[in-house]
């Protein structure tokens, strides 16, 4: 996964995602369904990460693969967050993911732990040489 994380796409948006979608076919054209905008920020502290030279990102992708799940957490602790709903986070730098309603299985999150044990792996093996 590349992600561009710069000064300039530090933005993430979060959709909240219907409870049930279409059942029938979408072989004309698809259907409408309402994906509702309910918040937006910035999710890196640019005070900490950004190098004030170039406004760019000094190994912000490696640290975010290690702390998605903090993201995750933040987003659930928010006052909208209901376990009812699914909800999706687009980001400007590069990347998207689902957060879940506790209980269920969500691949992306496995994906992440997988990426992030290879990025711990990885730091840790940068770091023994």
């Amino acid at each position: 996964m590349e992600l561009k994380i710069t000064y300039a796409t530090n933005f993430i948006r979060i959709f909240r995602l219907p409870i049930e979608f279409p059942s029938d076919y979408c072989f004309q054209g698809g259907h409408p369904t309402l994906f509702q905008l309910i918040d937006w920020f910035n999710p890196f502290d640019q005070r900490d990460f950004w190098n004030d030279q170039t406004k760019e990102t000094d190994g912000m992708e490696k640290w975010y693969l290690e702390h998605i799940d903090e993201l995750i957490k933040f987003i659930k602790g928010k006052r909208y967050f209901d376990p009812q709903f699914t909800y999706l986070a687009i980001t400007d730098y590069g990347d998207a993911f689902v957060v879940n309603p506790e209980g269920q299985a969500n691949k992306l999150q496995k994906q992440y732990e997988l990426i992030k044990n290879q990025a711990i792996k990885d730091r840790n093996s940068d770091s023994n040489r």
